[in-house]
């Protein structure tokens, strides 16, 4: 269940009960080739789950599946609550920003996400850039669908029936792993990476990151440094069979002329 399927009962739970709480969590991990894995981690609070009993059956995922996510889930969690993970390992910058571009809508949270890798001499930089927002504050947890068949502002319109503030009943947090030394950023830096939380009142927040690792042992620099070691270790083998040539020499030298001393010490018979 892509995260754009999600929001829409998320704002429906957290407007049937205002003590309804749902946290989103977004791992973005990368290593210096690029590649690495997302983590979307979904969890409902026992009040969410007990407002709808068949949740965990009516999960839809297999869309999700075929494109190479991988679930885990749902389990309990917090004595009555519901979590739901979806994986997805990329090979390349490139893989990892269609798959973040999979788990948001276009009322967000996660718009625009991209991921870049870049190689300058023995340097290998990558960045994150995104922009993390609810487009129309509560209007983004409304399916567009629904919103044109009953009214434009379906979920705000409820909310103030109610009188609860249902923004406050969902969070969603961005962290990213990325490889090197940290050389830009937006966010909080915790959890050895840097973190991001998505404002529930419809303003954006702009996610960068950049960092940097300098790579002594890779490609042509792997290469040269082992012919280095090989003509090093040539070298030292070579110089230890002169020097055991040398003491062996000086061994029979040492010999011989012992021998000449003795022979001319002991008189003739």
């Amino acid at each position: 269940m892509p995260l754009r399927r999600l929001l829409p009962l998320v704002g429906a739970l957290i407007l049937l009960l205002s003590a309804c709480r749902v946290d989103v969590r977004i791992d973005v991990t990368a290593d210096d080739t690029g590649a690495g894995n997302i983590a979307v981690t979904v969890d409902l609070d026992a009040e969410a789950v007990a407002l709808v009993p068949g949740l965990a059956e009516d999960l839809r995922i297999d869309d999700l599946i075929s494109s190479g996510w991988v679930i885990e889930g749902p389990t309990q969690i917090n004595s009555g609550g519901l979590r739901v993970i979806l994986r997805y390992a990329f090979e390349s910058p490139a893989e990892a920003t269609a798959a973040m571009r999979q788990i948001s809508g276009p009322n967000g949270p996660l718009l625009n996400p991209e991921l870049k890798r870049t190689i300058d001499g023995r340097t290998v930089s990558t960045t994150l850039d995104a922009t993390l927002q609810f487009v129309g504050g509560i209007e983004a947890f409304s399916d567009p669908t629904l919103s044109a068949t009953i009214g434009a502002a379906p979920w705000a319109a409820t909310a103030e029936k109610l009188g609860v503030d249902p923004t406050q009943s969902v969070g969603v947090t961005l962290v990213a792993h990325l490889p090197g030394d940290i050389k830009k950023s937006t966010g909080t830096e915790a959890e050895g990476g840097v973190i991001w939380t998505a404002p529930n009142d419809g303003t954006a927040v702009a996610v960068v990151i950049g960092t940097a690792e300098s790579k002594v042992d890779g490609g042509f620099w792997q290469i040269l440094a082992k012919v280095i070691g090989y003509i090093l270790g040539l070298w030292l083998i070579i110089i230890g069979i002169l020097i055991l040539l040398v003491v062996f020499a000086r061994r029979r030298r040492t010999a011989r002329s012992t021998t000449r001393a003795s022979n001319r010490a002991t008189p003739d018979a």
